[in-house]
């Protein structure tokens, strides 16, 4: 009886332990564990989407996977149960530029910062004071990264162990800095986990896990069947990109030999793993590199890894045998596909704190165009902390539009600010009358700036100030068409008042939201006064909003005016219309479509006009402008005129951090001329 009762429980044992295998994954009763392995190569990753569906439609019962970089991003998507399907819409759905970028969700950011964000290409902070680097050992942070697929990976966003606590087993390869040995990662948080197999040395910064510094598992092991085995697989398919060298490339260039003999190693252990593979499929990449990551470049990387795989579509059907037929179907909690890292929606919506203390903040924009030519502007904001935040902004600009820029605020209050600024601005133009240039001026403009008060919020901002201005011509060439009779020194003191309220979705190509502003401002010569009369004033407002017609068209009505009262007016406050850009010329420019070029206008403006925006595919756009304009010097008379009108009509190549890339053709009833204009760059 003793010895029945001894066996009894020696098989209730047996028979628990086996379940917990079963449970773990770490067996399969009556079938073979499949894994599939991953190789990295960035945009080459593309390849795994398109070998996974060949996978899925033979019903090969994948029960683990291994991967490093992209790889390990591909396959950590499949094991927690997306389908190849909804990998291969995420790759085409994706702006992998706005990914592999630190920038921000506009709706996140205050008006102030928006606006360094849309200005600037490269910003890079530093702590000072002996503080620790905030962005050790790389240039991106990789926080959109994690942010995506965050996002996709939600559900299993604590920490897991992906051999056990994943619908399919887990696992990736990263690289130890510390050691320089390979890490095998199968616990943890798994964002943070490919993204750590991920991180490009010296591009992305490392992710520290207790005592590790982790970068890109590639470094090491880039194709990691090895691990599959270490891990239990008893059937392993391996996918890996096929790179041909060129026997004839003469590795003239410092990067091609440091990018060869880095990789020599890694090659070397990439073959060698593949005698742990039972079938390893290569998949042609000539053409394409680690940075393809456009549309048609992913989808033709898909369809090259389909086409490879489905040539081994016999041996995987003997695998299929091999393993056994026990294949269960692996849902997974979907989420909607996203364009971009800036389009999730955040739980916490509520404003970014951008801000530490002892930071400074440095940037760098660059742009050319067929008028400035070449112009850099730099940037460096110190936040200096305190009981009361304090800021210094220094900006400099160097183009034929050069400038210094100082500011000091304060803010006692969250994101309530008082402070000072001074500008000094060298500007060469040519200064038109109905489209024939009539003279050519040089201007040395300063401005000095009391901030009383500021509200810097989200979408929104507001300022009262008073401020000093002052423009001394000191080069002008006039010819047969010149109207204009310019004072050699003009100043002015002024009291202001400013509103903003802008919530669209991107400055260059807006597929939503709306933009509005108001600025009103007193002028004098001694604070009360101007030529010893009353001062004059000037009133400007514009409103704009984007309106989808279907999904990738987009109109945008916009109203802009700007009224000038008073006696004895200066020509520097009458209206300049015309040009790309607000105040690109003059402090009080304002763009019309159709007007290449900036003319002096009469006092009293008005004009309305209309974009249709067109994405022709991927990042091409179309747009068509049409505007129509009035100005008088008394506001009852406006539209006794003839309308002026314009049309414009531009392309343009959306290349992200880089800016609109574009060119642009205009006609104006105006001028009766066209105008073509060539941008490349941010605006600044």
């Amino acid at each position: 009886m003793k010895k029945a009762f001894l066996l009894f429980l020696a098989v209730i044992f047996t028979l628990s332990s086996l379940q917990a295998q079963n449970d773990r994954g770490d067996s399969i009763p009556g079938r073979k564990k499949v894994a599939v392995v991953l190789s990295g190569g960035g945009a080459l990753g593309a390849i795994h989407v398109g070998a996974l569906k060949v996978i899925e439609e033979a019903g090969i019962p994948v029960d683990m996977v291994v991967g490093t970089s992209m790889g390990s991003i591909v396959g950590a998507l499949y094991s927690v149960g997306y389908t190849s399907n909804d990998i291969a819409q995420m790759f085409r759905s994706m702006d992998w530029i706005d990914l592999f970028l630190d920038r921000d969700a506009q709706n996140r950011l205050t008006l102030s910062e928006r606006d360094k964000q849309n200005t600037y290409i490269y910003e890079r902070d530093f702590y000072v004071g002996g503080n620790q680097d905030p962005r050790p050992g790389g240039v991106i942070r990789g926080t959109n990264v994690e942010r995506v697929f965050g996002y996709y990976l939600k559900d299993f966003s604590d920490s897991i162990n992906f051999l056990t606590d994943m619908p399919r087993q887990f696992a990736c390869v990263a690289t130890d800095l510390v050691d320089d040995e390979q890490v095998v990662l199968t616990n943890g948080n798994l964002v943070k986990s490919i993204r750590s197999s991920m991180s490009i040395p010296g591009v992305f910064t490392p992710v520290r896990m207790g005592d590790m510094v982790l970068v890109d598992g590639g470094a090491k092991n880039n194709f990691a069947a090895d691990v599959a085995r270490q891990l239990g697989a008893d059937i392993v398919i391996g996918v890996k990109f096929e790179g041909v060298i060129n026997p004839n490339k003469q590795f003239r260039s410092l990067m091609d030999v440091m990018e060869r003999s880095a990789g020599s190693d890694v090659t070397r252990r990439s073959t060698e793993n593949e005698r742990f593979c039972d079938l390893v499929i290569k998949v042609p990449v000539t053409g394409y590199s680690s940075g393809s990551f456009t549309g048609s470049a992913l989808d033709s990387l898909m369809q090259r890894g389909e086409d490879a795989t489905r040539a081994k579509l016999d041996t995987l059907m003997l695998l299929k045998a091999q393993a056994g037929d026990d294949h269960k179907t692996i849902q997974a909690h979907r989420y909607p596909i996203i364009k971009s890292a800036l389009n999730i929606e955040d739980d916490d919506k509520g404003l970014l704190d951008l801000r530490n203390n002892n930071t400074v903040v440095a940037s760098i924009g660059a742009r050319y165009d067929n008028e400035d030519i070449i112009a850099f502007q730099l940037n460096g904001h110190y936040y200096m902390g305190g009981k009361i935040n304090k800021d210094l902004d220094l900006t400099l600009r160097l183009g034929l539009r050069s400038m210094l820029r100082l500011g000091f605020d304060m803010e006692p209050w969250k994101f309530k600010k008082m402070g000072l600024g001074y500008e000094i601005w060298y500007k060469y133009s040519d200064l038109y009358n109905r489209g024939h240039r009539s003279a050519n001026m040089s201007v040395i403009y300063q401005k000095a700036n009391v901030k009383l008060f500021s509200l810097d919020a989200m979408n929104f901002d507001c300022e009262l100030g008073f401020g000093w201005e002052h423009y001394h011509f000191f080069k002008e060439l006039w010819n047969e068409y010149n109207e204009m009779k310019f004072n050699s020194n003009e100043h002015y003191f002024n009291y202001h008042a400013r509103v903003r309220y802008n919530n669209e979705d991107n400055r260059y190509f807006t597929r939503r939201g709306m933009r509005a502003e108001a600025q009103y401002a007193y002028y004098t010569d001694n604070f009360a006064q101007w030529k010893d009369h009353s001062g004059f004033s000037a009133l400007m407002a514009m409103w704009q909003m984007t309106f989808p017609l279907a999904e990738n068209t987009h109109i945008r009505p916009r109203v802009q005016t700007r009224m000038v009262f008073g006696d004895d007016l200066p020509i520097t406050a009458f209206n300049v219309i015309g040009g790309p850009t607000y105040g690109k010329y003059f402090p009080q420019q304002l763009p019309l479509e159709g007007f290449g070029h900036s003319e002096f206008f009469d006092s009293k403006f008005l004009s309305a006009s209309l974009r249709l925006q067109q994405r022709i595919t991927g990042r091409h756009y179309a747009m068509l402008d049409a505007s129509v304009a009035e100005h008088n010097e008394k506001l009852s008379n406006i539209f006794d005129r003839k309308p002026i009108w314009g049309v414009q009509l531009g392309y343009y190549y959306n290349s992200g951090v880089a800016g609109p890339l574009g060119a642009s053709i205009g006609w104006s009833s105006h001028t009766h001329r066209l105008h073509f204009y060539v941008t490349l760059g941010l605006e600044f």
